[in-house]
């Protein structure tokens, strides 16, 4: 067949390509859209990057020498594989990009960190893997490359590049064996246990007046302090709601008002280091696992003290701790894990734990959770534009301590529900599934919302500030919910 250099190379990209999809299907990396909505990555996003770069990998160790070998295919596909992780994040950001210099760069900075994180936790599978397809291409190409005589003038060089592959290829091994095999630092995050004798009404009263007192030696926003709404009745159930990662009690200002009027106390905690006046705070760098478990029994012992029956709810990182209290606290009368973050979804389910233990290793970074508007919404002046890793690390520390009990033993609440955006581009749903199979295998009867795609809520379906918040559709769900719980 004549030689034809540029079909050759675009063979390989769609080679590279049909692979690599077929890779993240197997992968577990939850893609569930052709073309997905904004800052949800896509299948046209990984088929995309993954020929881009395949294409240029091909180009320069084959095409533009015409010299075809499976060595030279294999190291191609390795390469491809490494530079996907980057590629296919920047193609979803693509046309996405700010026209202002920091907010790109701080784009660009948010693609590199990300991609950094799924190639040190998930590039042990990815490179060999993209390298056999390379090898694939390779057999499937020949026809379209002449034979040549002589030897490759590149071997040597060709050889070297195979040789650091492997070894980088043999120390993602290592490192992601490593970070998977070390123990979770369970610490004080499996809790105290159920109160051997709950705290009167008064007790419960003061608590939340200490905790108060509390947050006015800290310079909080005054939006952030911890609320609580008292019913009449000492018999009225209390719902607990824990607020997500970088918000504040603020998130609840209309959620709060309306479980009251439905006969509900509410009590809404500021969970540690979130709210403070300074929105470019540290603070979260700085606390640990136990202490957001210690803030969620503080919330459940005031709870109980009120006298009624007690929901704890929460979202996102609120949702990994009623969660917790679902799994850990026989005194809770129900637990509702609303998108608990567990885990990123650019992680498969399979690397979270290894991720996990990667982001408490390393340094912390404050990353933007919106790059293109670093600075924050405006209107949202009381959440943090920043998130720590850290944070993101202890977090999904508690969810992971919380799978891996779940397997061993029945959860403890008397009644459990989660909830499900699949809207949702932050969390890892195949987590929350992870924990629902864990408790139905122990014979716990578990309500499953499913927030259906069509409604396009976003990740925080609580805060009627977010972009694209329609709080009348989430919070008509969440009292479903409660309704099942108290059977009405």
């Amino acid at each position: 067949m004549k030689f034809q250099p540029v079909l050759a190379n675009v063979l390989a990209g769609i080679i590279f390509s049909l692979g690599g999809l077929v890779a993240t299907f197997f992968g577990g990396l939850p893609v569930a859209e052709l073309f997905g909505s904004e800052g949800r990555l896509d299948w046209a996003d990984v088929a995309l990057g993954i020929f881009i770069v395949g294409l240029l990998a091909w180009w320069i160790l084959v095409g533009r020498s015409g010299r075809l070998s499976l060595l030279r295919g294999a190291i191609a596909g390795a390469l491809a594989g490494i530079f996907s992780y980057p590629v296919v994040l920047a193609v979803d950001e693509l046309f996405r990009i700010s026209p202002e210099i920091d907010a790109a760069v701080e784009q660009a900075a948010t693609v590199s960190r990300l991609s950094g994180l799924g190639f040190l936790t998930t590039g042990f599978a990815a490179v060999p893997t993209m390298a056999v397809i390379g090898i694939v291409a390779t057999l499937l190409l020949r026809p379209f490359y002449p034979a040549l005589k002589g030897g490759d003038p590149a071997l040597k060089l060709l050889r070297g590049t195979g040789v650091v592959l492997l070894v980088l290829a043999g120390a993602l091994v290592a490192l992601f064996v490593g970070l998977t095999i070390v123990p979770l630092d369970h610490g004080h995050v499996v809790g105290t246990g159920d109160l051997a004798e709950p705290p009167g009404y008064e007790q419960a009263i003061a608590s939340f007046e200490a905790a108060r007192q509390r947050e006015d030696q800290i310079p909080i926003n005054p939006r952030c302090a911890s609320k609580l709404l008292l019913q009449e009745s000492r018999a009225a159930p209390t719902v607990i709601f824990l607020h997500g990662l970088t918000n504040c009690p603020a998130q609840a200002d209309e959620l709060a008002p309306k479980l009251f009027a439905l006969g509900y106390n509410v009590y809404v905690p500021r969970l540690p280091g979130h709210g403070e006046l300074d929105r470019m705070t540290t603070a979260l760098a700085t606390v640990g696992a136990e202490d957001y478990v210690a803030a969620t029994e503080e919330a459940i012992a005031i709870g109980r003290g009120l006298g009624g029956e007690v929901i704890v709810s929460g979202l996102s990182a609120g949702g990994v701790l009623s969660a917790w209290s679902g799994q850990q606290r026989a005194d809770v009368d129900q637990a509702i894990a609303m998108a608990p973050f567990f885990g990123p979804r650019q992680v498969p389910a399979w690397a979270n734990r290894a991720a996990t233990n990667l982001l408490l290793l390393l340094p912390n970074i404050m990353m933007s959770w919106d790059p293109q508007n670093p600075e924050g919404s405006a209107e949202m002046d009381y959440a943090y534009p920043r998130v720590a890793t850290r944070a993101l690390g202890q977090f999904m520390l508690i969810g992971e301590v919380t799978a891996e009990l779940a397997g061993r033993e029945a959860p403890l609440a008397q009644a459990l529900s989660v909830m499900v955006n699949e809207a949702d581009t932050e969390v890892n749903d195949r987590l929350i599934d992870r924990l629902v199979a864990a408790w139905q295998a122990h014979g716990a009867q578990v309500g499953v919302k499913v927030v259906p795609l069509a409604l396009g809520l976003p990740h925080d379906l609580i805060d009627p500030r977010q972009e694209h918040a329609n709080t009348e559709v989430a919070y008509s769900l969440f009292v479903e919910m409660l309704d099942a719980s108290v059977g009405r």
